[in-house]
């Protein structure tokens, strides 16, 4: 599967916790080339990336996502309707 990720997906991506190794070198690779930003997956790595957006996005008092959380929510619903 491929996915074009947009700047503020790669941004929130690089302040996410706990990457994986894979992850770190990929979107390392995708800073270095130029736009669209297409990131290839496995559906192994599709899972883990959709596991590591969801432990990182932060909710307010009322239930809404965080505005610095929303490209991280924003991935995760893109890779959720690719299952």
């Amino acid at each position: 599967m491929k996915l074009t990720l947009t700047r503020e997906m790669l941004d929130a991506l690089d302040q996410a916790v706990d990457k994986p190794d894979w992850l770190v070198a990929r979107l390392a690779q995708l800073r270095a080339g130029p736009e669209p930003y297409l990131l290839s997956l496995n559906n192994q790595e599709m899972v883990a990336l959709e596991e590591l957006c969801a432990m990182n996005i932060r909710f307010d008092a009322d239930g809404q996502v965080k505005p610095q959380h929303k490209p991280l929510d924003e991935l995760s619903l893109m890779l959720m309707e690719q299952y």
